[in-house]
C-alpha cells in the first residue's frame, strides 16, 4: 500500500503532491478541510494532526511524518526517477536540503504564515511582504545560470518553491521585476505533471467553500 498524504487543496501539502508526481512516487490522498479541521470522508482531522496543520504523512511502515520539507524529502528518497532523485552521496544533495530549508523558513513560515494569518492586521502583513524582494533577488541571482534550483533538472526543492508561486498572487506578492525568477515560475507551473495538480486542487478547494 502507498503512503498516505493528508492533503488540504492548495495548502502546502500540494508541494508534496508535486514532488510525488515528478518523482513517480504513488501516494494515497486523504482530503482535509482545514477550515473545519475535518476529513472529507468523515472524522476529525485533529485526531490525525493535533495542531490541525498539513503536511502529514503516514508511511508504509505506519510512521507519522510532519512538516512539508520532511514529507518532500521522504518522497524524493523513495523516488526511482533518476532525473528527480538526489542520493545522499550526490554532489548536490545538501544543496537540495539547503533550498528545502529556504522554502520552509524564508518563504513559507516567514512570509505566507503571516500574510495568510487572519488575525494579522494589514500593516503587519505589508511589513512582512516587504521581506520578499530580498528573497526574490537572491533567487533571481541564483537562477542566472540554471533552469532549476539545482541545475538543469527539476528537484524536490523545486516542488516546494513551485507551490509558493501557486499562492504568490493571492498573497499580493509581485515578483515580475525579477525576470529569471518569473521565467522559472512559469516553467515550473506549466510542467505537464504539475499544471493538472494545481487545476484539480483549485477545483477541490472551491468545492469545500
Amino acid at each position: 500500500m502507498p503512503a498516505v498524504l493528508y492533503h488540504a487543496p492548495i495548502a502546502c501539502s500540494l508541494a508534496v503532491r508535486i514532488a510525488a508526481a515528478e518523482g513517480d512516487v504513488p501516494l494515497d490522498l486523504k482530503l482535509v478541510n482545514l477550515n473545519q479541521k475535518t476529513l472529507v470522508d468523515g472524522g476529525s482531522y485533529l485526531d490525525i494532526s493535533p495542531l490541525g496543520q498539513v503536511s502529514v504523512m503516514i508511511t508504509e511502515d505506519g510512521e507519522t511524518l510532519t512538516e512539508t520539507a520532511t514529507c518532500i524529502a521522504w518522497v524524493q528518497a523513495r523516488s526511482r526517477n533518476a532525473d528527480f532523485r538526489r542520493a545522499p552521496d550526490a554532489p548536490d544533495y545538501f544543496q537540495m536540503l539547503r533550498w528545502l530549508g529556504f522554502c520552509a523558513t524564508e518563504l513559507h513560515k516567514q512570509i505566507f504564515r503571516i500574510v495568510f494569518y487572519p488575525e494579522a492586521d494589514d500593516g503587519t502583513k505589508d511589513r512582512i511582504r516587504g521581506l520578499a524582494p530580498a528573497r526574490f533577488a537572491m533567487l533571481d541571482t541564483h537562477l542566472a545560470d540554471r533552469d532549476y534550483l539545482l541545475g538543469d533538472r527539476f528537484s524536490a526543492a523545486d516542488a516546494y518553491l513551485t507551490w509558493f508561486f501557486v499562492l504568490a498572487d493571492r498573497a499580493a506578492l509581485d515578483f515580475s521585476a525579477y525576470p529569471r525568477l518569473s521565467d522559472y515560475a512559469e516553467r515550473c507551473l506549466t510542467r505537464p505533471k504539475i499544471a493538472p495538480l494545481i487545476e484539480s486542487d483549485i477545483a477541490a478547494r472551491a468545492a469545500m467553500a
